[in-house]
């Protein structure tokens, strides 16, 4: 039923001039399977999220997503394109729970007196709000239903990032000529290789180290970081995730782990002493040392971290430079970058520059969201 109801929804969109497919479906019902359908705000953040690329759907969203979800005598009705004119009409009162039926929505019957200000209106309002949040300093943000909306967006960016993963994978497969293949076929023909085999050529996925500063002063960041880095385990993009202040953690399975609850527990019990002081060369010594094996030609190492360091800069250095030598990106995020009189004061931070390939601000969502997908194509 959750399978037929979802699916249902992506074509309903469609129906309505939406550019979605049966990818979205795929990734609609695969994000739905993860995060619950208990929670009827955070569904729909994250469908919203995931099914909006332009700002014209924003406007739409809402009220569509009521028309198809809310049981028929509370719900706002929708008249499809392909049954008339498209125009929303204002239905009853919009709250309460899912529509537990498997039909198709019902459709209006004719034009509606609403205007297009009033019908955009509730959307619009909630596109506006999630675009403030992303754009908030994570430093700022404090109240639970904050905390919720924020991770629904971040959820949203995951499923956009693996959607870009998967494309740039089936453009980027050549196909080549399978010589044994070929052999075998020559076979019928006298030992003349008048028909061709081919083969795909195997590409390894793109790979995203991140590497998590929880020391003392990143200690109102590094919350939001680790949300994120669940985020993007819980849609399957190849990401390996460590923890460090004056040594390393790896918190990989953790963070996969379904039940928060316990997620949370495991994490405490592999960052012992968290909010500390921080050694970055010492820990990044450690990830060399010990989880070299997973940095390869499409890898991207991400130090999140405000560079301060009690370590010695010259150690730090040292071992960037190995490390970008294996890796095709290193790239450093520092929240305290996105303040405009900032400056990389730091010892660590100065002589660390000129070994990356990127440093960037990472305050908040957006900042993020500027980095990652050139990020992501970039390791091809």
């Amino acid at each position: 039923m959750l399978t037929v109801r979802l699916t249902g929804f992506v074509s309903f969109l469609r129906e309505n001039g939406f550019p979605v497919g049966v990818e979205d479906a795929t990734l609609l019902v695969d994000m739905a399977s993860r995060i619950g359908i208990l929670d009827r705000q955070v569904l729909r953040w994250s469908a919203q999220s995931l099914l909006c690329r332009r700002a014209a759907d924003q406007h739409r969203f809402g009220e569509l997503f009521d028309s198809w979800f809310l049981p028929p005598n509370r719900r706002s009705y929708v008249e499809s394109p392909r049954g008339g004119a498209g125009a929303l009409e204002r239905g009853a009162s919009n709250t309460g729970g899912y529509d537990s039926s498997e039909g198709m929505p019902t459709y209006g019957g004719g034009e509606s007196e609403t205007t297009e200000p009033e019908r955009g209106s509730a959307a619009q309002r909630g596109a506006s709000a999630a675009e403030t949040l992303a754009q908030a300093d994570f430093r700022h943000l404090h109240q639970p239903h904050e905390m919720r909306e924020l991770e629904a967006l971040m959820r949203g960016f995951a499923f956009r990032l693996r959607k870009l993963t998967l494309r740039r994978e089936s453009a980027g497969g050549a196909l080549r000529v399978d010589l044994p293949g070929t052999a075998r076929l020559s076979v019928s023909h006298g030992g003349e290789p008048i028909e061709l085999a081919f083969r795909q050529r195997r590409q390894t996925p793109p790979r995203l180290i991140l590497l998590l500063d929880v020391s003392r002063s990143m200690n109102l960041y590094s919350f939001f970081f680790l949300r994120l880095a669940r985020a993007l385990q819980a849609v399957r993009l190849d990401t390996h995730v460590f923890i460090w202040h004056t040594q390393l953690s790896g918190v990989s399975e953790a963070l996969r782990d379904p039940d928060p609850w316990r997620a949370q527990e495991r994490l405490q019990l592999l960052s012992a002493g968290w909010a500390g002081g921080t050694r970055i060369g010492d820990c990044l010594e450690q990830f060399e040392r010990e989880h070299r094996g997973i940095v390869h030609s499409r890898t991207a190492i991400i130090v999140v971290s405000d560079g301060y360091d009690t370590g010695d800069p010259a150690r730090l250095t040292a071992a960037v430079r190995r490390l970008r030598r294996r890796a095709r990106r290193f790239v450093w995020l520092n929240p305290l970058a996105a303040n405009s009189d900032y400056q990389p004061l730091a010892r660590s931070m100065q002589a660390v520059l000129p070994e990356l390939d990127l440093f960037a601000p990472a305050n908040n969502l957006t900042s993020i969201e500027r980095v990652l997908p050139s990020l992501v194509l970039a390791l091809r």
